[in-house]
């Protein structure tokens, strides 16, 4: 090929718990949007205390009866606006000094074990889990070759170009503020086009 469209996305960061994995899609979650729906009435639990968890806390406190929003600092890390939203609902509890320990259940979730800084554990008995502690780009194989950014995203502007020549970027790989579907097949858009124009010239 005489050029490249690197297209390879991001996971997301999970906790490192045994039995973790068995649980996606079986109470164990990362997209309220998504997923909130099958919670409706039930108790669900947000890990994570930045922008992105305080949304989906507040988004499934619309659906569920209840929601943990689960935070390993002192403090929530997210804006100041969302933290005022979560204050103003009834059935959001917010619980700061935990990690999750553990996660109940074999074939669904049934529950997390978290504990505090002293080690003081406790049970919660939840119906789903929504991880919201940050994503990982699949950069790692391109490191050599194109720049990334401090946190592993392929460096980029809007045009979706690399400092490489004919190699582009398109999707929730590269540097950008807004990470769905949509801004992602603009960028497919966008980066082929690109690579039309470099091959022309």
């Amino acid at each position: 090929g005489k050029t490249v469209i690197l297209a390879v996305g991001v996971k997301h960061r999970m906790l490192g718990l045994p039995g973790e994995h068995d649980l996606v899609g079986k109470g164990l979650s990362f997209c309220a949007v998504c997923d909130g729906a099958f919670y409706a009435g039930q108790d669900v639990a947000v890990i994570g205390g930045g922008n992105s968890a305080l949304q989906e806390a507040i988004l499934l406190s619309d659906l569920a009866k209840k929601v943990y929003l689960v935070q390993n600092l002192d403090f929530l890390t997210g804006e100041q606006k969302l933290q005022d939203k979560i204050a103003e609902k009834q059935n959001i509890e917010v619980i700061l000094g935990h990690t999750v320990k553990g996660v109940l259940g074999d074939t669904t979730l049934k529950g997390i074990t978290i504990a505090d800084a002293q080690g003081n554990e406790k049970q919660l008995d939840i119906d789903g889990m929504f991880v919201a502690i940050g994503l990982i780009p699949q950069n790692e194989i391109f490191s050599g070759i194109v720049n990334l950014d401090d946190r592993g995203y392929v460096s980029s502007d809007e045009n979706c170009l690399t400092n490489a020549d004919g190699i582009f970027v398109a999707g929730d790989c590269r540097t950008k503020k807004i990470r769905q579907v949509a801004t992602a097949a603009a960028d497919g858009a966008i980066a082929a086009l690109a690579a039309c124009d470099y091959l022309d010239k």
